[in-house]
């Protein structure tokens, strides 16, 4: 369940992310809720973000998967960051200039050692699928 204080360490988290060039991509990315090792995010879908194509690059899609569901292993309770062993990308639908998406990142497990995270993109009007990504992550 989504609470005050894991909306303040979503965005707590965002904003140390924010802090490294690579992720500069990701600046305009809203959080819109968190805690309890879920994370939403929303995204308007703008230039910097689009490949050759006019649609949503599928590399930042990527970053999105890695990021988003990071944040929402922040506020497990374990509250921890940890390495990539894996990260999955399956695309369903493109996104186009203008049009902004909904990202829901849930931490399905979060073991001794590994976290098992998901993200699934949606666009924001149309509620239809645009991506899903797993992510397992290295924990301490």
């Amino acid at each position: 369940m989504a609470s005050k204080n894991g909306l303040q360490l979503a965005r707590q988290a965002m904003a140390l992310q924010m802090e490294r060039g690579f992720d500069k991509q990701l600046s305009k990315v809203r959080i819109i809720s968190g805690g309890g090792g879920k994370c939403v995010a929303e995204l308007k879908i703008e230039k910097e973000h689009q490949n050759r194509g006019g649609t949503l690059h599928g590399g930042l899609v990527a970053t999105l998967v890695d990021t988003i569901t990071s944040i929402a292993l922040m506020t497990s309770e374990k509250q921890v960051l940890g390495t990539s062993v894996d990260l999955s990308v399956s695309f369903m639908k493109a996104v186009k200039d203008g049009e902004e998406i909904v990202m829901n990142a849930e931490t399905v497990k979060a073991g001794k050692t590994l976290a098992f995270l998901k993200l699934d993109i949606r666009n924001k009007v149309t509620g239809d699928m645009v991506a899903t990504g797993t992510h397992t992550v290295y924990i301490k």
